[in-house]
């Protein structure tokens, strides 16, 4: 009989591939339910075999229902850059989730790296207590063109540096050392919505397993400079064309 041990395991990976693909939460969980329900009623052919069922073909799944809310070119393009960057899968397994070829998925990313180089040199807030941490964020950040207007430790120093300065993007861990919270600085520094927030942890599954709850934008320590350039990337894209 059909057990869900296998695909329960990946369900926090989908959802943060599918909440950043989308920058919301609610519609990249209700991609991700979609693929779980179509997995449920194949289970109850006759046929089914439940090794069909890899992470690529659940991937491949999702895209469709992605592929549904934003065809364009560009959306793809950038999706086949989250699949590489931050689910950390093979160049082979990208093209069969999208159904491309070598080519084909090569010139998806120049246009994707393309469109993250042109999204870059914005305002950014730091909020990471640990200084090893911030200090690589802040490194690989101003690489990409960001200027970092301030790095925070806590909460209170979150908010009076953003009612001084007025980020355009915000890096937060979600547990910080004095025993705030990121989520709560966030909170009350009240941010308009075309401020995107990406949330640093080392900790993602707590985070993303549960449905409609957490955030969008979720980095995983530790990180590499095309993580988080495809994240923030696509965090300012999707609030730029929202």
């Amino acid at each position: 009989m059909w057990t869900a041990d296998r695909i329960e395991k990946l369900v926090p990976y989908l959802r943060r591939f599918a909440r950043a693909a989308t920058g919301d939460t609610a519609a990249g969980d209700a991609c991700v339910e979609r693929v779980l329900q179509k997995v449920i009623d194949f289970s109850l052919d006759s046929s089914f075999e439940e090794t069909d069922f890899d992470r690529a073909r659940l991937f491949k799944m999702l895209e469709q229902e992605l592929d549904l809310l934003n065809p364009a070119p560009a959306a793809r393009a950038r999706r086949a850059l989250l699949l590489i960057a931050v689910e950390n899968l093979p160049n082979d397994v990208v093209r069969r989730i999208l159904g491309v070829s070598e080519d084909d998925l090569n010139k998806m990313l120049i246009i994707a790296e393309a469109e993250f180089t042109a999204s870059t040199a914005t305002r950014m807030l730091i909020i990471e207590d640990e200084p090893l941490i911030s200090a690589q964020l802040k490194r690989l950040a101003e690489s990409l063109g960001h200027t970092i207007i301030g790095i925070a430790i806590t909460a209170g120093e979150a908010v009076s540096i953003s009612q001084k300065e007025r980020p355009d993007i915000v890096l937060c861990d979600i547990n910080l050392a004095d025993g705030t919270q990121g989520t709560d600085a966030i909170a009350e520094m009240n941010l308009p919505d075309n401020v995107p927030v990406v949330f640093v942890t080392a900790y993602p599954e707590k985070y993303l397993s549960t449905t409609n709850e957490g955030p969008s934008y979720l980095i995983t320590k530790p990180f590499d400079p095309e993580y988080l350039k495809a994240v923030i990337g696509h965090a300012l894209i999707n609030v730029q064309s929202a």
